[in-house]
C-alpha cells in the first residue's frame, strides 16, 4: 500500500479523533441506557415485538416475540436474547449478519467472507441446525425467501440504523409462527414511531499487521511466493441513512421512512499472508526437511498443465517436452476474503389511527444489492479427455508420448483398453481417418484473469393490515402482505467446454497454419481458434472464443394473509381466583403461498461452464398452505400467595398443497409454564411441536449430477481380489482407479416431490433472577435441548460408497455408478445416487447464560454490563443408515464449521454526564479439535485451533442534542485468526486457510460515524 493510500484510509479516523477530543456542548441526563445484549427481561424500554408504535391509543399491553398473546411486561416463558441500537453503535455495525453471528445462539452461515460458493446473500443459522430451520421476521412477520437456492432470508433486507432491537428467540414456535421456526425465531423489530429526521454516515475498514508464524513463511519462501509485510488498510466501507419520522393529524398517525446506502470494497487474500497461498499439510518428509508445519499447495490444474495419460502424470517440461510430475497452482491471491457490495435500501412504517377499533397500518421495504464473488481463473479443469494424433499443436516429443500404441484410445467413450486395437476416427469433412490419444488435460486459464460471479438481489415486502380494540376485552389484527425477491446472476470468465474441445481439436490448415476441426469450410464452428497450450502461447483470440458469461435469473414470491383475535376473558369473570389477570386467548388463520421460477440459460443447462462443477437445470414451482391457529395463557396465581403462576399452551393446524399435486398436514403445538414464588426469581419451562416444510428446491430441483463427495475408497491403488467392496461396484483385479487430485467427486442430487416435513421436539427449562435489592439486573440461565427427525437431506455420497466397500451391501453398492474409466469424477457418467429424502435427524442441548446490569450514577454517570455466554453440551448428526456423531467441540470436513463447546461476549460500558461513553466487549471462542474422532482426516497440522479473544473497544459522544458520534476498534489487538490447510478447509464457509464468519479472518476493524438527529 503506498503512503497517500495509507493516509486516505487513516483519515476518516483521524477526524473522528478530533471530533471526539471537543468539548460536549451540553450537560446530558446520565440515566441507564438500555444495555446492548442480555435477556429482555432486562430491557428498560417495554416495546411491543409486532411493530405497534408505543404512540398507539387504546390497550398499553405488548405482544413479546414468541406469542400473540398481549401482556403488560416483556417477561417471557421463552429464553430470548435481545441486542440494542446500542450494540449496533457499538460494534459499528454495517453488515447485520455479523451483530447476530457475534451471539454465541448463531452459528456462521452465508456472508460477505463468502467468495466460492457464494449466494450473495447473509443469513442466520441458529444453533448449527441450518439457515432453512429458523425463521426470520420483521416485526413480528415473515421475512421472504432471499435466493432461489433456499428458503432462508436474506438480512440484506434489515436496514440496521433503523432496528429498535433484535429478539433471538431458543427453540420451536412453529405453533405460532408456523413452518421453519425449529431453532429459533430471529425478530428485528423496526423504530416504526421515530420522530424526528436523522443522518447517520459511517467510514470503516480493515487495518492488519502481516506477522504469520513460521510455518506460514516457510511455506511461502519455499514455493518462492510474494507475501505482504506490514500494515496494510483496505476494505472500506461507507454506510449511510437518512431517516425522518412525523405524526400528523394530531397525533393519530404516523409515518416513518428511510433511505440508505452502502458501499464495500473488496480484500483479496493476497492481501494478507495467512492467506496468500493455499496451505496443505506438509509431509513427513517436508517435515524432516525443515518445512514445518504447512506447504503451499494449491490446485493440479495449473499454470502449464497437468496432463494425464493412461498410465502417467506429466507437466510441460523444457523445449516442448512433457516431464513427469504436477506443480501446484496457487489458487488464493485473487480470491476475495471479503466480496465488494452495493447495497440500496428504502421504506417506511406508517399507522393511523381512525378509532381505537379501526387503526389500518403499512409497511414497505426494498433492497437492492449488487456483489461479485472472485476466485481463481477457470480453465480445462479435466474437461476433455483425449486429443487427436497429428496435431500440430504438439511437439514431435509431445505427440511420441500421447500416441504411443499403450495409449491410443480403443473406444469412442474415451477409453484404453489393453489389447483392444486403437479405435479410428474420421474426420467429418475431409473424411481422413486419425487416432485419439489418452490425455485428460488440467490447465489454468491465467491469460484470462479470475472468475467473477455478479450477483445481484432486488426485493420488495409490502404489508397492510388494520388493528384494533374491540371494547376493553378484544383486539384483533388482519393484515395481508406480499415479498418477491429478483435475482439475477451474471458469470465472467468461465470456459465453454464444447468450444475447448473444439480448441484442442486442431488440425493442419490448407495454408499450414493450426486451424481448430471445426473451423474448416463446411465446418460446424467457423469462428473456433486453436487453444496452444503445448508451448506456443494462448492468443487473445483464442480467449475470446473459449471465455463466455453464464446467465441466471430468478424470482420467489411469498404471499401471506393472516387474521387473529385475541381476548383476555377476565372481563367475563373467567379467571383464576387466585389472579388479578384472566384467561387469554388468541384465536386465527393464515394462508401462505410460496412460489419459485429460476432460470438458467444454455451455458448452465448444458453444463457447458468448465468452472461449474455441473449443470444448473430452471427450477419452478409453489405450495400453499392453510393454517387455523391458538394461544391460550392461564394465569393460576398472580400477585398472590405466590408472584406468580402461569401455563400457556398453543396449538397450529397447517395443511400443504404444492404444484406436483403433492399434499400433507402438520400439526403444532406448545406447552409452556413460569413460576415465580416471588418477584424476584422465575422459573420458567416449555415443549414445543415443531416442524420444517420441504422448500420449493426441496421438492422440486431437478435430478442432475454435480459435485457432492470427498473421497473414493476405491482410488489410487491396484484392485485385489481381496477388495470386494471395490468388486461388487463393477471393478476388476488389477483395476487402477485414478484419483481425482482435488478430492471431488460426481453425486447424482436433485428434489423429491414426495418429501414430508422434518419434525422437531424443542424442550427449555430455565430460571430468571431479577433481585428487588439491585435493580436493572437481569440473570436468565436455560437449558436447551432440540431434537428433529426426518432430516430433509440425503444418505451423504461419502457414507454411502465408504458402507459399499466395508460391506458389499447390494442397496448401496446399488447406488454407486461408475464411468468407462471406473471412475466417479472423469465424467458425468460415474456418480453416486444421493438424492434428497427424509432420513435421520439432528440434535443439540446446552446452557444459555444471559445477563445484564444497567444503573445510573447520578452525577458520575452510568454504568452498563451484559454477558451472553452458551455452553454447547451436545451437536449431533444422526445419518440414518450409520452412528450418530457428535461435533460439540470439533471442526473440520464432516462437522463444518468450528462448533466451539463455550462461546461468550461481554461488555462493560460507561458515560459520563458531558456525553462521553467508552465501551469494552470481549468476545471468546473455546478451543476446537479436528473431527478425526468422529471419522475425519488425521492431519496433524490441523489438530487443534486455539482459543481466541478478541476485545473491542468503542468511544462515543453526545454533543448537544443533535450529535452523536462514535469512533471504535473490533479486534482491538489485531488477532491473527487461526489456520487451517486446505485438507480440512472445505470451500464456502472455509476461505482463505480460515473460517469467515466464525472468527476475525481480516484483521482489526476500525470505524467512525456520526448520527445526527433534528
Amino acid at each position: 500500500m503506498t503512503k497517500s493510500a495509507l493516509l486516505r484510509g487513516v483519515a476518516p479516523v483521524v477526524f473522528g479523533v478530533a471530533l471526539l477530543s471537543t468539548p460536549a456542548m451540553a450537560q446530558v441526563e446520565t440515566t441507564a441506557e438500555q444495555p446492548g445484549t442480555g435477556p429482555i427481561e432486562g430491557q428498560l424500554e417495554q416495546s411491543s415485538s409486532d411493530g405497534e408504535p408505543a404512540t398507539s391509543g387504546g390497550s398499553t399491553d405488548i405482544v413479546i416475540t414468541g406469542s400473540r398473546l398481549r401482556a403488560p411486561n416483556l417477561d417471557s416463558a421463552s429464553p430470548i436474547t435481545v441486542l440494542s441500537p446500542a450494540e449496533i453503535r457499538q460494534t459499528g455495525t454495517t453488515r447485520v449478519e455479523d451483530l447476530i453471528n457475534s451471539l454465541p445462539q448463531a452459528f456462521a452461515s452465508q456472508n460477505s467472507g463468502y467468495s466460492n460458493a457464494s449466494s450473495g446473500t447473509a443469513t442466520i443459522n441458529l444453533r448449527g441446525l441450518g439457515s432453512e430451520r429458523n425463521l426470520v421476521l420483521v416485526n413480528g412477520r415473515r421475512l421472504m425467501p432471499g435466493d432461489p437456492t433456499s428458503s432462508a432470508a436474506d438480512i440484506n433486507t434489515i436496514p440496521g440504523a433503523l432496528v429498535k432491537r433484535v429478539d433471538v428467540l431458543t427453540g420451536g414456535a412453529s405453533s405460532v409462527y408456523g413452518a421453519d421456526a425449529v431453532t429459533g425465531v430471529v425478530n428485528f423489530v423496526m423504530d416504526t414511531d421515530f420522530e424526528g429526521f436523522r443522518i447517520d454516515g459511517q467510514y470503516s475498514f480493515y487495518n492488519h499487521d502481516n506477522r504469520a508464524g513460521s510455518d506460514v513463511k516457510r511455506a511461502l519462501n519455499a514455493r518462492g511466493f510474494g507475501a505482504p509485510d506490514g500494515q496494510v488498510a483496505d476494505g472500506g466501507t461507507i454506510d449511510a441513512t437518512i431517516a425522518f419520522g412525523t405524526s400528523f393529524d394530531d397525533g393519530r398517525g404516523h409515518i416513518t421512512a428511510y433511505a440508505g446506502y452502502r458501499n464495500i470494497n473488496a480484500v483479496t487474500q493476497d492481501r494478507r499472508d495467512y492467506s496468500a497461498c493455499a496451505l496443505g499439510p506438509s509431509t513427513a518428509a517436508q517435515r524432516a526437511a525443515g518445512l514445518g508445519k504447512y506447504n503451499c499447495g494449491g490446485s493440479a490444474t495449473s499454470a502449464n498443465g497437468t496432463f494425464f495419460t493412461n498410465d502417467a502424470t506429466l507437466q510441460l517440461g523444457p523445449g516442448g517436452t512433457f516431464i513427469p510430475g504436477s506443480t501446484p497452482f496457487n489458487f488464493a491471491p485473487t480470491n476475495y476474503f471479503q466480496r465488494p457490495d452495493e447495497r440500496y435500501t428504502a421504506g417506511f412504517f406508517a399507522n393511523y389511527e381512525i378509532s381505537d377499533a379501526i387503526k389500518p397500518y403499512a409497511e414497505f421495504m426494498f433492497m437492492d444489492d449488487r456483489t461479485v464473488a472472485q476466485i481463481a481463473p477457470s480453465g480445462n479443469f479435466g474437461n476433455t479427455f483425449s486429443i487427436n494424433c497429428g496435431n500440430p499443436l504438439l511437439s514431435a516429443a509431445q505427440s511420441a508420448v500421447v500416441c504411443a500404441p499403450g495409449n491410443l484410445l480403443t473406444n469412442a467413450d474415451g477409453s484404453v483398453v489393453a489389447g483392444d486395437p486403437a479405435a479410428v476416427f474420421i474426420d467429418p469433412i475431409s473424411g481422413a481417418s486419425y487416432n485419439r490419444g489418452f490425455l485428460q488435460i488440467l490447465r489454468r486459464n491465467v491469460e484470462g484473469g479470475p472468475r467473477r460471479d455478479d450477483l445481484q438481489h432486488t426485493s420488495y415486502r409490502f404489508v397492510a393490515g388494520v388493528r384494533g380494540d374491540l371494547g376493553s376485552a378484544w383486539n384483533y389484527d388482519a393484515f395481508y402482505q406480499y415479498g418477491r425477491t429478483n435475482f439475477a446472476e451474471t458469470y465472467f470468465n468461465d470456459f465453454s467446454v464444447s468450444r475447448l474441445t473444439n480448441a484442442l481439436d486442431v488440425i493442419t490448415g490448407p495454408d499450414g497454419t493450426p486451424i481448430c476441426r471445426s473451423a474448416q469450410p463446411g465446418g460446424t464452428d467457423a469462428n473456433c481458434v486453436p487453444y496452444n497450450i503445448f508451448g506456443g502461447g494462448v492468443s487473445q483470440e483464442a480467449l475470446n472464443y473459449l471465455q463466455v458469461p453464464g446467465f441466471q435469473r430468478g424470482i420467489n414470491g411469498e404471499t401471506v394473509v393472516n387474521a387473529s383475535i385475541s381476548g383476555t376473558l377476565g372481563e367475563y369473570g373467567v379467571q383464576s381466583p387466585w389472579a388479578e389477570e384472566g384467561l387469554g386467548v388468541v384465536l386465527g388463520g393464515e394462508y401462505r403461498r410460496e412460489t419459485l421460477d429460476f432460470f438458467a440459460d444454455a451455458t448452465f443447462q448444458t453444463g457447458d461452464l468448465a468452472g461449474q462443477g455441473a449443470a444448473t437445470l430452471p427450477v419452478a414451482g409453489s405450495f400453499d398452505v392453510k393454517e387455523v391457529f391458538t394461544e391460550v395463557r392461564l394465569p393460576i396465581v398472580n400477585q398472590n400467595f405466590i408472584h406468580d403462576l402461569t401455563i400457556t399452551g398453543g396449538y397450529r393446524y397447517s395443511s400443504y398443497n404444492n404444484s406436483a399435486g403433492g399434499s400433507f398436514d402438520t400439526d403444532t403445538y406448545k406447552i409452556e409454564g413460569e413460576f415465580a414464588p416471588i418477584r424476584d426469581i422465575r422459573f420458567r419451562g416449555g415443549y414445543n411441536r415443531a416442524v420444517r416444510a420441504p422448500t420449493l428446491q426441496d421438492l422440486f430441483a431437478p435430478n442432475r449430477v454435480a459435485l457432492n463427495g470427498s473421497q473414493d475408497p476405491c482410488a489410487g491403488f491396484a484392485i485385489t481380489a481381496a477388495d470386494t467392496g471395490c468388486l461388487a461396484q463393477g471393478l476388476t483385479v488389477g483395476q487402477t482407479v485414478a484419483e481425482n487430485p482435488s478430492n471431488q467427486y460426481n453425486g447424482l442430487i436433485g428434489g423429491n416431490a414426495n418429501l414430508a416435513p422434518e419434525i422437531a421436539d424443542t424442550y427449555t427449562v430455565g430460571v430468571v433472577l431479577q433481585p428487588s435489592f439491585l435493580r436493572g439486573f437481569a440473570l436468565s440461565v436455560d437449558y436447551f435441548d432440540i431434537t428433529l427427525k426426518g432430516a430433509i437431506t440425503g444418505i451423504g455420497q461419502d457414507t454411502i460408497v465408504g458402507i459399499c466397500t466395508d460391506t458389499s451391501d447390494p442397496f448401496y453398492c446399488g447406488l454407486v455408478n461408475r464411468d468407462q474409466f471406473g471412475s466417479l469424477w472423469r465424467s458425468n457418467n460415474g456418480y453416486v445416487v444421493d438424492t434428497t429424502q427424509n432420513i435421520g435427524g439432528l440434535s443439540t442441548k446446552g446452557i444459555d447464560v444471559n445477563a445484564s446490569y444497567t444503573v445510573g450514577l447520578g452525577e458520575a454517570g452510568s454504568v452498563g454490563l451484559s454477558f451472553v455466554g452458551t455452553y454447547l453440551d451436545e451437536l449431533i448428526t444422526d445419518p440414518g443408515v450409520s452412528d450418530a456423531y457428535d461435533c460439540a467441540g470439533l471442526y473440520g470436513n464432516i462437522c463444518g464449521t468450528p462448533n466451539p463447546k463455550w462461546r461468550h461476549q461481554a461488555r462493560a460500558s460507561y458515560t459520563a454526564p458531558n456525553g462521553l461513553g467508552l465501551s469494552l466487549r470481549w468476545r471468546y471462542f473455546d478451543s476446537v479439535a479436528l473431527d478425526t474422532a468422529v471419522g475425519g482426516s488425521n492431519t496433524p497440522a490441523d489438530s487443534r485451533l486455539a482459543a481466541q479473544n478478541y476485545f473491542d473497544l468503542a468511544f462515543t459522544a453526545k454533543v448537544g442534542d443533535n450529535f452523536n458520534f462514535r469512533l471504535g476498534a473490533n479486534n482491538l489487538l489485531d488477532r491473527q485468526p487461526p489456520i487451517t490447510s486446505s485438507a480440512n478447509c472445505p470451500a464456502g464457509p472455509c476461505n482463505g486457510n480460515t473460517w469467515v464468519g466464525v472468527y476475525d479472518a481480516i484483521g482489526r476493524y476500525i470505524y467512525t460515524g456520526i448520527t445526527l438527529d433534528f
